[in-house]
C-alpha cells in the first residue's frame, strides 16, 4: 500500500523528511519541491539561496528552469499552429528562406517538427553569446551556417540545443515578436505564470537562488550568474518559482488556464473576463502521442528504453504514462514530470550541479510510494575481453578539444568524463546490462545511461551519454589493444 492511499498528512511529512534526508546526503544548498496529487498539493522549500548570502529558500525563490523551457516553446508553437500561423511539418525555410546549414540537403528538408523532436543531426551544443539586443537570437542562427552536421537527418536520435534556436527564431518571425514576449504572451500569461521571467534585470528584484558548483567537498558559488539570450529558447534565461511551474504542471494533466481579461477590462477588477486562449481548446495529448526512440531513457529508470514525444520524453513504467523535461544550467539543476493520466506532478529545483542525483532519489521515492511504481532490476551482461576492447576509446565532445574517455580494465570498464568547473575528469565505473548498452554505477551520475552505436561495418561510431553523441575518435579505433585478464 501506498503512502497516499493512507494518509495525505502522512504523505506530506514523509516527502519533506525524505527531502530533508537527500539534501543533507548531496549537500545541496537549496531546493523548491512540489508534490501534486489529486488530494491535493504539496510544497516544500529547504536550505538558502545562496551560502554567501544566505536567505531561506521559499516558495516564491526564482531558479533557472534550464531546458524544462524547450517544452515552453514547443508548446508556443503549438499555440500559433492552433490559430493558423504555423504547421510543424512545414520545412524551416517556409518560415526562414535564408536559414542555412553546411548541409544543404538538411537545411531544405528540415521540419520545425524535427527541431522539436532532436532529428537535426547537427551539432547541438552550440554556444555563442550574440548580445542582449532583440536580435540575439536571430544572430545566433546565422552561426549555424558553419555548424557540422553529425548524422544524417533524422539518424542517431541525439539532443539538440542548437535546433531550438531555430524555433525560436520562427516563433519570433511568425509573431513578429521577440521570443520572450511571444511566449509570455501565448503561454505565460494564460496560465498565471506571472513569475516566469527571461531577464536577469526583472529576475534580481525578486529572491533567486545563486547556483554552487562541487568541486571537490565544497560548494562554490557560480559567478556570474550566466544567462545568455541567444539560447533562451533552448532554456539558458528563464527562471520560475516551484508555484509556477505547478500551474504548467495543473495545464499538462487538466487543461486549466487562467482566465483572461478581454479587450479593454485592464485595470477594471469589475470587468467582465472573456478572452479565450487557444491553450485551452488545444490536444495536449498531441505532444506526447507522437514519439520516437531514442535508446536508453533521460528521465526514467536506469536501463529502461525512452521516447521522445513533442519536445517532452516519455516513459511508460508498468503501463504508467509519464512525461518530463528537467534543465541544467551553470550551477542550478531542476526536475519536472507529469503522469497526466494519474494526476500527479512532481517538480524539483537546486541551486548546485549535483541537484540532479537528489532529483532522481527523490522523484523514484515519489514514483514508487505514490504511483505505485518501482524501478525493475538490471541483469548484468558479461563481455570477452575482446568485446571489451571493442568499445573501449576515446570520445569527441563534438566542437571541443575535450573527449569522453571509455578504458578496459581487469574488473571491467571505466567512463572518463571531463570537468567544467575546472577539476580534473571524473572516472566512474560502467555496469553493463547488454551488448551495447551500459549505466553509470556510484557517483553523482549513477544510473544514466551509456550507449554504443555502431556503423554499417560493425564498428562502434558513437557514445551516446545524456543524450548528446560522441563521435569515436580514429586513433581509438586504430590503436592496437592491451587486453585486460579477465572478462567482465
Amino acid at each position: 500500500m501506498t503512502i497516499s492511499a493512507t494518509n495525505s498528512t502522512d504523505l506530506a511529512t514523509a516527502f519533506e523528511q525524505e527531502a530533508r534526508r537527500l539534501l543533507e546526503e548531496h549537500r545541496v544548498p537549496g531546493v523548491t519541491l512540489g508534490l501534486l496529487t489529486p488530494d491535493g498539493d504539496y510544497f516544500v522549500n529547504l536550505g538558502v539561496t545562496s551560502l554567501e548570502n544566505p536567505l531561506p529558500v521559499t516558495s516564491d525563490t526564482f531558479f533557472q528552469i534550464g531546458s524544462t523551457t524547450k517544452t515552453i516553446t514547443s508548446l508556443t508553437c503549438s499555440v500559433l499552429e492552433a490559430q493558423g500561423k504555423l504547421r510543424l511539418d512545414d520545412t524551416v525555410r517556409t518560415y526562414l528562406p535564408d536559414f542555412r546549414l553546411k548541409d544543404e540537403s538538411v537545411a531544405a528538408e528540415v521540419t520545425v517538427r524535427d527541431l522539436l523532436t532532436h532529428q537535426g543531426g547537427w551539432q547541438g551544443d552550440l554556444f555563442e553569446d550574440t548580445g542582449e539586443g532583440n536580435d540575439a537570437v536571430a544572430r545566433v542562427v546565422g552561426f549555424m551556417a558553419g555548424v557540422e552536421q553529425m548524422v544524417p537527418l533524422r539518424g542517431h536520435w541525439s539532443y539538440n540545443n542548437a535546433g531550438f534556436y531555430v524555433a525560436g527564431r520562427v516563433i519570433e518571425v511568425v509573431t513578429d515578436q521577440t521570443y520572450d514576449a511571444a511566449v509570455t504572451d501565448l503561454v505565460l500569461r494564460p496560465l498565471g505564470m506571472e513569475h516566469t521571467l527571461f531577464s536577469a534585470n526583472q529576475i534580481m528584484t525578486y529572491r533567486f537562488a545563486a547556483g554552487h558548483n562541487k568541486i571537490g567537498d565544497d560548494m562554490v558559488v557560480q559567478r556570474p550568474w550566466m544567462i545568455m539570450r541567444s539560447a533562451a529558447p533552448a532554456g539558458s534565461t528563464c527562471s520560475s518559482t516551484v508555484q509556477d511551474m505547478a500551474r504548467y504542471a495543473h495545464y499538462m494533466m487538466s487543461g486549466r488556464v487562467a482566465t483572461l481579461p478581454g479587450p479593454g477590462d485592464q485595470g477594471s477588477p469589475d470587468a467582465e473576463l472573456t478572452t479565450v486562449s487557444p491553450l485551452e481548446t488545444l490536444d495536449r495529448r498531441a505532444l506526447w502521442e507522437r514519439t520516437i526512440p531514442i535508446g536508453l531513457s533521460l528521465s526514467g529508470s536506469a536501463g529502461t528504453s525512452g521516447e521522445m514525444g513533442q519536445s517532452w520524453f516519455v516513459d511508460r513504467p508498468s503501463g504508467t504514462l509519464i512525461i518530463s523535461h528537467g534543465g541544467t544550467t551553470y550551477g542550478q539543476q531542476s526536475d519536472f514530470w507529469v503522469a497526466p493520466d494519474r494526476g500527479v506532478s512532481f517538480i524539483a529545483m537546486t541551486n548546485a550541479s549535483n541537484g540532479h542525483a537528489l532529483h532522481r532519489k527523490l522523484s523514484e521515492w515519489v514514483k514508487r510510494e505514490v504511483l505505485g511504481l518501482s524501478a525493475p532490476a538490471l541483469d548484468e551482461h558479461t563481455i570477452t575481453p575482446e568485446e571489451m576492447w571493442a568499445l573501449a576509446g576515446d570520445y569527441t565532445v563534438f566542437g571541443t578539444p575535450m573527449s569522453v574517455g571509455v578504458r578496459a580494465e581487469d574488473d571491467g570498464l571505466r567512463l572518463t568524463l571531463p570537468n567544467l568547473t575546472g577539476e580534473g575528469p571524473e572516472t566512474v565505473a560502467l555496469r553493463l546490462i547488454g551488448p551495447d548498452r551500459a549505466v553509470i554505477a556510484g557517483g553523482d551520475a549513477e544510473g544514466f545511461g551509456v550507449e554504443f552505436l555502431r556503423g554499417a561495418d560493425g564498428q562502434v561510431e558513437f557514445l551516446r551519454l545524456g543524450g548528446r553523441l560522441y563521435p569515436r575518435a580514429r586513433q581509438a579505433v586504430e590503436a592496437e589493444p592491451q587486453l585486460p585478464t579477465k572478462a567482465l
